[in-house]
Formats: structure tokens, C-alpha cells, sequence
């Protein structure tokens, strides 16, 4: 499927241009009721509250008592923030991407990907918060290919808070809202294909 090239958009209207049975797709009480408490604070809220009041708002609805929030050590005063607003709401644990302070020679990185001596530990963050019993866990920016480890071993649910781009104030689509940015982007894949 290409659905980025479709210029009709038929499915915005309940119509199918494929053959898929996306009620069986939910069958899962649990996937049905996180369906429900998403599309509730869509409905309720759309356009009106940010991203982190939804994250409230979808875990008060679900029922969510205990929040993990995953997070990169370069932004730990936006996970301390995040924190102080969402511990009036829930009980919160938190964890770094440097937890356990492994040295990156030990994880097989070569001298020359180093950009410090300690590496992220984005399993042990999972496991961390795994054994804190979290009922849902935000990431915060972890590195790609770290969020993505991360979330293959969460035992929750997990949301993103934010992703890690270290040249666009952490707003990866920036490089697609700026022009100069996005055209800058374009002529590399250009050049690439014709390698």
C-alpha cells in the first residue's frame, strides 16, 4: 500500500480500498477499551489540549494508577518537568538511558560511533520499568533504534512524549514544515539514487 500517494482518501468516509476485517482486528477487550478511552479524548479535546494533557486524559480514562516515563539523560530536566506534572495525577517511575552505566565498548560499539564512553541501555530501561509493574510507559526522547529496542521490551503500553531530534529542538517533522530543510533533504535522496 501506498496510502501517502492517495489523493481521494475514501477511507475518511467508511469506505474500504482494501479488504480487511478491523473489527476482529479488536477483538481484545484491553485493545477495544484503549480504542475507546483514545477516540474519547479525541472527540472531547481535539485541538484544545497538548499532547501531554491527552497522555493524562487517555491514562485517567483507562484507569492507569503507576506511569513509566523512559528517558534520555540529555533531556532529564524535561523528564524532572514531566514529572512534577504528572505525579499529581499518578504515581511515577522514571529511568535513564545511561542506567547501569555501561561502558559502549562492552555493547560492541567501535571507537568511532562513540560519542561518550557510556552507552544507552534502552532493554535495562524496559526491564526497569517492567519490574516497577507500570501500567503505561512514555518515552522521552530516547535515540532511534533505542526507542524502538525499548518499546520491543516493554511489558506497557507506550506512548511517545517527544522524539529525539538533536538539530530540530526535538521536532523531527520540522524537517518537513521547512522548506529549505525539507528541499536540502530531498536533493540527498536524489543524489542517493543515483549511486
Amino acid at each position: 500500500m501506498r496510502c501517502d500517494r492517495c489523493t481521494e482518501k475514501p477511507c475518511r468516509e467508511g469506505m474500504a480500498c482494501t479488504a480487511c476485517d478491523a473489527a476482529a482486528l479488536y477483538a481484545d477487550p484491553e485493545d477495544r477499551r484503549m480504542m475507546r478511552a483514545a477516540s474519547e479524548v479525541e472527540a472531547e479535546y481535539y485541538g484544545e489540549i497538548n499532547r501531554i494533557q491527552e497522555i493524562i486524559l487517555f491514562s485517567q480514562k483507562m484507569g492507569y494508577k503507576k506511569l513509566g516515563i523512559a528517558f534520555c539523560a540529555a533531556l532529564s530536566e524535561e523528564a524532572a518537568k514531566l514529572s512534577q506534572i504528572l505525579e499529581n495525577y499518578f504515581e511515577i517511575s522514571t529511568v535513564n538511558c545511561k542506567v547501569c552505566g555501561v561502558e559502549k565498548s562492552e555493547m560492541g560499539a567501535m571507537e568511532s560511533d562513540k560519542v561518550g564512553p557510556i552507552s544507552c541501555n534502552p532493554i535495562e530501561q524496559a526491564e526497569v520499568l517492567n519490574a516497577a509493574n507500570t501500567d503505561l510507559n512514555l518515552l522521552l526522547g530516547l535515540c532511534v533504534g533505542h526507542d524502538a529496542l525499548f518499546i520491543k521490551y516493554s511489558q506497557a503500553p507506550v506512548v511517545p512524549v517527544a522524539a529525539k531530534d538533536r538539530v530540530i529542538a526535538h521536532n523531527p517533522l520540522g524537517a518537513l514544515y521547512c522548506s529549505a530543510i525539507f528541499k536540502r533533504m530531498m536533493k540527498e535522496a536524489k543524489n542517493q539514487e543515483t549511486k
